[in-house]
């Protein structure tokens, strides 16, 4: 969450944490850590003692435990069980509450994201040891998620053969496939027009992916607090109020800053700082700040040059600007978009 040094840090954090539990005497001697699960082997004579050392470690680490009943404990996606020969052993575990619903076959997705949740449980399938009857009765699960979410056997089925398979291959030989790198591009679905431009991307060696572009939360409701314009950044306009012409600029930072700079050099006749003060300084005319506004809100700032060359390259209306867009391409011209 936040920052992609997150996850980094927290490791590092508990890595550190984890060292200097290790000088007590009553630290776990058998401690498997993922991001924040743990899975420990204690002695249950230890176990409020341990707890309350590792509570007290630190004030914003705090943990809960999870016994293990009649020799079972789950951990992530696994049900841990203990044999009589006293070894552990495998299978998959399913929440109380999970009901099987994924995406279904009649759901208006690309075939990649319906079989995504199939492919994961394959995945699961074939790479956790299990023994035979737990292999079995898994199958069947994910064969009964699939009839339930509208998909036939044979869907299923294929999506199984071909991990069986890739373990197989897997299995056969220790050399490792060369890994090439992988160019993506991302793109909302629309099949009519995704398809064809799918197809070409793929022959100029993109991956193409599928993002929604109309989900349940965009209908419903937005749980941000609504952001004023002038705090945005992006490509603005600043018009003219004795002619036509525009001035269409980019900003990094909030646009009302941004504004303020064009008015500073507007009133005290600095040319040198902004093109909307050579326009109106050489022609007498003045700038219509009433009618400056936000065009277009840019998050990213690596798009803001394409994004101001499109605004400048499909403006209807004379310009400001006194030089040329930042980027100089002929299919900005193609665009229909128009200032308005």
């Amino acid at each position: 969450m936040g920052s992609k040094l997150s996850p980094l840090l927290a490791n590092v954090f508990m890595s550190d944490f984890e060292v200097e539990l290790q000088k007590e005497k009553l630290f776990p001697r058998v401690w498997r850590r993922y991001v924040d699960d743990i899975f420990a082997v204690v002695k249950e004579r230890y176990l409020s003692q341990v707890l309350d050392l590792l509570n007290a470690q630190h004030e914003s680490i705090k943990f809960t435990l999870e016994k293990e009943v009649d020799g079972k404990l789950p951990f992530l996606d696994l049900m841990i069980s203990k044999t009589e020969e006293n070894r552990l052993k495998y299978a998959i575990y399913r929440k109380p509450t999970s009901t099987d619903r994924y995406i279904t076959s009649d759901s208006h997705h690309f075939g990649a994201q319906q079989q995504a949740a199939f492919h994961s449980m394959a995945h699961r399938l074939y790479n956790i040891p299990m023994e035979r009857e737990d292999f079995v009765e898994e199958r069947n699960k994910i064969h009964r998620a699939g009839e339930l979410n509208g998909y036939n056997r044979e869907f299923v089925d294929k999506i199984l053969r071909k991990h069986e398979r890739k373990k197989h291959r897997r299995n056969a030989t220790t050399l490792k496939p060369e890994k090439e790198e992988v160019k993506r591009i991302s793109l909302p679905f629309y099949p009519k027009i995704s398809n064809p431009i799918h197809a070409t991307l793929e022959h100029h060696g993109y991956q193409v992916v599928y993002k929604s572009s109309n989900t349940l939360k965009d209908l419903l409701c937005n749980l941000k607090d609504k952001v004023p314009a002038d705090e945005k950044s992006g490509i603005y306009q600043i018009p003219c109020q004795n002619c036509p012409a525009v001035y269409i600029g980019q900003t990094r930072r909030k646009f009302k800053i941004r504004l303020r700079e064009h008015k500073h050099a507007v009133e005290n006749k600095r040319t040198n700082e902004s093109s909307v003060a050579v326009h109106t300084t050489h022609l007498d005319h003045a700038a219509d700040w009433e009618n400056a506004k936000l065009v277009k809100n840019v998050r990213k700032s690596t798009q803001l040059n394409a994004w101001e060359s499109m605004y400048i390259a499909t403006a209807n209306r004379p310009l400001m600007n006194e030089d040329d867009a930042p980027i100089q391409s002929p299919p900005f011209n193609l665009t229909k978009l128009r200032i308005q």
